[in-house]
């Protein structure tokens, strides 16, 4: 992975093709932080380290992305 400094504008993608359509949700360190299949961080700071990962949502059930991890 690359290198994040301080200040940097970062965007994580998480994709779901599941039918039903999924409601996406980010999650850092198990805190829930945005909804919506793109989440950008605009300025990047330490605060924003951790292990995120997206988990989609449907009727049918939900499901966790691998997780990715931010060193800011």
């Amino acid at each position: 992975p690359s290198e994040i400094v301080e200040g940097d504008s970062v965007t994580l993608n998480c994709s779901s093709d599941s039918n039903p359509p999924a409601e996406i949700s980010w999650f850092n360190g198990g805190m829930f932080v945005a909804s919506g299949r793109i989440y950008n961080i605009a300025k990047i700071s330490s605060d924003h380290s951790g292990e995120y990962k997206c988990k989609s949502r449907n009727e049918l059930g939900e499901k966790y992305s691998d997780a990715v991890t931010l060193n800011v």
